[in-house]
């Protein structure tokens, strides 16, 4: 076996797919020919068609992963592809991104991954992509742009074949999106911009890397046939003007688009196609400016948690790009991912904040987690410096933890400042009994959405996530004497023996933590204390009810349905509060789930402007 073979095998693909059900089967299993582990392929399919889930799924090789998301763009599909891939747990180094039309040739991607091998400094590699069916002709051979205006070009674009080549791998200004294989931690450097929603995002992507110090090299060997109509030319007005908004020059960011329009006026008028596709880029071009610019920089967050928090990370960086403020997101796999050591692991943590200081113009760094409890305070403040700040979810710790202790606590509090973002009330009286200084944020929350998958014909009561002390198993030995004919199921690692629930002591990943949750008829979260529940909050976001304590932030969450709690002024047993949530009829649109967004969206809003 090749190194460059050896290599394919630290390789996740992700597919992104809109309705293309002729060709998606072909685009995956020429991937999986050319060295791919089926296990490592992602598609992530936007098309918004729960009719054709089905059908999807059976053109795809068992084992291949398939998520199924709102259609939020191009850039946005990549991104979620990316953090479902974090969430697999297996480790890998390079990211193969695909249209659902693609055609791999054999060889391609081992090429690909060993030009990557042989340049530390490359950000991204790409092929010679080919088009046209019987006369096949060079699509992109990567790409330039114009010297005054800025205008992305591709090079060689409908040439009948290449020039002969004398080196492996070419430097490029850009390469076109439709397949690229890029490094890991390039993308933790710097995510697609979803802003574009579809058409150029790629071409910001790689002037950002670059201006970063990356390298983008087309690899002219490795080829990939796709199928592309170009630009629409609404998208060519709005995204030419993005474009040159946040990567131009004085004279492009005027004249770039007028002349674009220009220039399609001319050619239409020539070859007598009227002027429709001129307003269309017209339009496009006007409605630019109601895209909000990132104010005073990015927003840097920091993820020591790099699989475990992949979802609090994407929340967070959704409610930041819906106040149309750009991020930086900066992550490391904890060592249950990455395979390295605690004291390897803290390294790169280190480093990471480091590099949150470095950030140009940076609004706030927020990190995600305290990887030294209390002691984060300090740390942040003299390695990532002013305006950083960290999320500590559980102000005293449900298992034991390094950095919570009364030494820790002091040189927070005197060394510190008011560095501490917490979730909850609960989370500032602990604080508070410490005299440590924190801010209380509402928890990052996406907008709630409609279940992607079904819900099971026999109704299951489910527990989610890891046993902890904390765990109330008198409550849940109580809803199975109470409840007849229902499934009651833990999935989660760690868990003792319960009376009365079937037991699965596995791992879920980000895909199977949502079916699970959307296959669900309720979600109980038994803790007998706790500060927040990330499992509460997505459950919310996905339409599944949950029972859980009353006079906790699950109030928030429940709004008016004070009844799927249990307590005080709540319902008065677990099992009273699980058989109202199973008679309970699906609540439809209410007022309370927009307005537990809405009212996220606002508090960082708020927060994000105090720190400027």
């Amino acid at each position: 076996m090749t190194n460059s073979a050896s290599r394919v095998d630290r390789v996740v693909a992700v597919v992104v797919h809109h309705k293309s059900y002729d060709s998606i089967g072909s685009t995956v299993a020429l991937l999986i020919d050319d060295g791919i582990d089926t296990k490592r392929v992602v598609v992530v399919d936007n098309g918004e068609e729960p009719d054709r889930r089905a059908e999807l799924a059976s053109l795809l090789p068992d084992g291949v992963h398939l998520l199924f998301e709102e259609n939020r763009g191009y850039g946005a599909a990549v991104n979620r592809g990316v953090e479902y891939a974090d969430s697999l747990g297996a480790p890998y180094d390079y990211l193969l991104v695909s249209t659902h039309e693609c055609r791999v040739e054999k060889g391609a991607v081992g090429t690909l991954v060993a030009a990557l091998d042989r340049n530390p400094d490359a950000a991204i590699v790409g092929p010679t992509l080919t088009s046209g069916e019987e006369d096949e002709f060079i699509w992109s051979a990567g790409g330039l742009l114009t010297p005054t205006l800025r205008l992305p070009r591709h090079y060689f674009h409908r040439a009948a074949e290449l020039p002969p080549q004398a080196d492996a791998e070419v430097d490029r200004e850009w390469l076109d999106g439709a397949f690229l294989v890029t490094r890991r931690s390039a993308l933790r450097d710097r995510a697609v911009d979803e802003r574009f929603f579809m058409y150029m995002e790629e071409v910001d992507h790689h002037v950002a890397l670059r201006s970063r110090g990356w390298n983008i090299l087309w690899i002219p060997s490795a080829r990939v046939w796709q199928s592309s109509g170009g630009i629409p030319p609404y998208y060519l007005g709005r995204n030419m003007q993005l474009f040159q908004r946040w990567n131009g020059t004085l004279v492009s960011r005027v004249a770039a688009t007028p002349w674009s329009i220009a220039h399609r006026a001319l050619s239409d008028l020539r070859h007598r196609r009227g002027l429709s596709s001129v307003s269309s880029m017209i339009k496009g071009w006007n409605d630019a400016r109601r895209v909000r610019d990132p104010a005073g920089g990015p927003v840097v967050i920091v993820n020591p948690l790099g699989g475990a928090l992949a979802h609090y990370e994407r929340e967070l960086t959704d409610v930041i790009n819906a106040l149309g403020f750009g991020n930086t997101t900066l992550s490391t796999f904890e060592p249950s991912h990455g395979g390295r050591s605690r004291l390897g692991w803290l390294s790169a943590y280190f480093r990471l904040l480091i590099r949150s200081r470095l950030t140009k113009k940076r609004r706030a760094t927020v990190v995600v987690w305290p990887a030294l409890g209390y002691l984060d305070a300090v740390l942040v403040r003299f390695l990532a410096g002013p305006r950083a700040f960290v999320v500590l979810h559980d102000p005293s710790p449900l298992v034991r933890a390094i950095g919570y202790d009364a030494v820790s606590i002091r040189l927070a509090r005197v060394f510190g400042g008011d560095r501490f973002i917490i979730h909850s009330e609960a989370a500032r009286r602990v604080t508070e009994s410490s005299s440590i200084n924190s801010t209380v944020l509402p928890h990052p929350v996406l907008a709630p959405m409609r279940r992607s998958g079904e819900v099971s014909r026999r109704q299951v009561v489910r527990v989610l996530g890891q046993y902890k002390p904390d765990r109330d198993l008198v409550a849940l030995e109580e809803i199975a004497v109470s409840i007849a004919d229902v499934d009651l199921e833990i999935l989660g690692r760690g868990w003792p023996e319960v009376k009365g629930w079937t037991v699965t002591d596995v791992f879920l990943s980000e895909q199977d933590f949502d079916d699970a949750v959307d296959s669900a008829s309720v979600v109980v979260i038994p803790y007998r204390k706790f500060f927040q529940s990330g499992v509460a909050i997505r459950c919310f976001e996905r339409g599944t009810p949950v029972v859980g304590l009353g006079g906790t932030s699950l109030d928030e969450l429940a709004g008016v349905d004070r009844k799927l709690l249990v307590g005080p002024s709540y319902s008065s047993t677990w099992s009273e509060a699980v058989k109202y949530a199973l008679e309970r009829k699906e609540p439809g649109d209410q007022p309370e789930s927009d307005a537990v967004r809405v009212a996220s969206v606002a508090g960082w809003d708020r927060w994000l402007g105090s720190v400027s």
